[in-house]
């Protein structure tokens, strides 16, 4: 009879330590997901003279100007760097040009141009340490041609490498190095996305071979006439691929549209594009972005005219039942630098499943800026490439006529930008959203 109780006590007692211990991950998670939520950042200029407010990722981009004794208000996260600089003609910075910087901590709620910086705490400190120590990577050549690798922060730095050939080399985290032809095309970078990541290699692959200069942008297999009701234009569409339908559309948005556009991002604030947890130096996409609602009180805003014309021009050319409105998901502004880039993937369901209510059907990239060289879009698996043009646009569809997802065929590339600024805005399309049930609670 005691072995009995002492057996039930010592299981009580696992119980409770398991049950203790799954709060405290639980806490601790709760904790962690608390830290990486983004919060409001109020800059203020106290000067006499305007400022120009700039987010320090890859190298820093402009967010928005301040003009004296003005505010500007930015969504971001812990341990993101800002500066500032006098207003100039040049459309690039570097960091050695602005008069002042700044972390973004939790709580700040405002920084005032030219205080002192902010003591960094443990965390941070551990995090800025992690981002200066070296440590050693290797660097492999998988091409078969030669290569030159070259530290994007350093020109100085540079080795020839001959195919197969591999180099040890310092690095730290957030660093670039950039691997270039012989004829002095820039056709990849790598990051170094966290300490400790020790192997990086270049290798070619399809998108590479598409995104390449050398190769020219795809013919369209016949144009079509489309007459713009809204807008009270006659445009073209110029068909890539019919099934599933990828298409380009010459002069879709008008130059004062995209000045709205960059003019409403800028006030919401650009933050860079994807954020995971400590790893906030992202390979994979390399922008800054700021996502655009529909209007509940302007109706004829220029997100809601624009939303419009793209939902009545997809339900045009295919039988989608896709409605407008606040349910659908914000248009996305994003802004590329020189180096950045999206590397492969899919909007949405891109392998050969049922389509799933609520999900993606469609994306429209609207093309703002287009970039002096690189920055194109390219779909690999079916060797297509669109290279942008001001005020141009691409349209592709994922949800095919047999209810059926397509099987990777709108899988698609923001090649790596050369030379110049990239600016587009991207706009997901769902089916079965409504106000009931909008686009928030669906997964895919």
């Amino acid at each position: 009879m005691r072995c009995r109780l002492l057996l039930a006590t010592l299981a009580a007692l696992a119980h409770a330590a398991a049950d203790t211990e799954q709060a405290y991950a639980r806490s601790r998670l709760a904790a962690a997901a608390k830290a990486n939520e983004p919060f409001a950042l109020v800059f203020e200029n106290p000067f006499d003279e305007p400022r120009e407010l700039f987010w320090i990722g890859t190298e820093p981009s402009l967010m928005g100007a301040l003009e004296p004794r003005g505010e500007f208000t930015v969504n971001t996260y812990e341990g993101h760097a800002f500066g500032w600089r006098p207003p100039t003609e040049a459309e690039t910075c570097t960091t050695d040009e602005l008069e002042g910087t700044v972390f973004a901590a939790r709580g700040m709620g405002r920084h005032v141009f030219g205080e002192a910086p902010r003591v960094l705490d443990a965390a941070a400190k551990k995090r800025e340490q992690d981002r200066d120590d070296a440590f050693e990577a290797s660097f492999t050549n998988r091409a078969d041609y030669a290569m030159t690798l070259t530290d994007a922060r350093n020109a100085s730095r540079s080795e020839e490498m001959a195919p197969g050939a591999t180099r040890l080399w310092a690095v730290a985290r957030g660093d670039h190095y950039d691997w270039t032809s012989a004829d002095g095309e820039l056709l990849y970078r790598s990051v170094i996305e966290f300490y400790g990541q020790r192997r990086h290699d270049f290798r070619e692959e399809l998108h590479t071979l598409l995104c390449a200069e050398k190769t020219p942008r795809s013919a369209p297999v016949r144009v079509s006439a489309y007459r713009d009701e809204l807008d009270g234009r006659d445009l073209e569409v110029e068909i890539l691929r019919e099934e599933p339908l990828i298409a380009y559309l010459p002069n879709w948005t008008k130059p004062g549209d995209c000045a709205d556009l960059e003019s409403r991002a800028l006030r919401v604030g650009l933050a860079n594009a994807q954020v995971f947890g400590e790893r906030n130096v992202i390979a994979d996409r390399r922008a800054i972005s700021a996502n655009l609602d529909w209007s509940a009180r302007n109706g004829s805003s220029i997100t809601n005219h624009l939303i419009k014309r793209a939902f009545r021009l997809v339900e045009r050319l295919r039988p989608y039942d896709v409605a407008p409105g606040p349910f659908q998901e914000p248009l996305n502004f994003i802004q590329y630098a020189q180096g950045g880039e999206y590397r492969p993937h899919c909007d949405g369901v891109c392998h050969r499943t049922p389509y799933a209510r609520g999900g993606r059907v469609a994306t429209l990239i609207h093309y703002c800026r287009a970039p002096e060289v690189g920055g194109a879009t390219v779909f690999p698996k079916v060797r297509l490439k669109v290279q942008p043009e001001d005020n141009g646009a691409v349209l592709f569809t994922y949800k095919q006529g047999d209810g059926y997802m397509d099987d990777g065929n709108t899988l698609h590339t923001g090649c790596l930008l050369r030379d110049g600024v990239k600016q587009i805005v991207t706009m997901w399309m769902r089916e079965d959203v409504h106000d009931g049930e909008p686009w928030s609670d669906f997964l895919s």
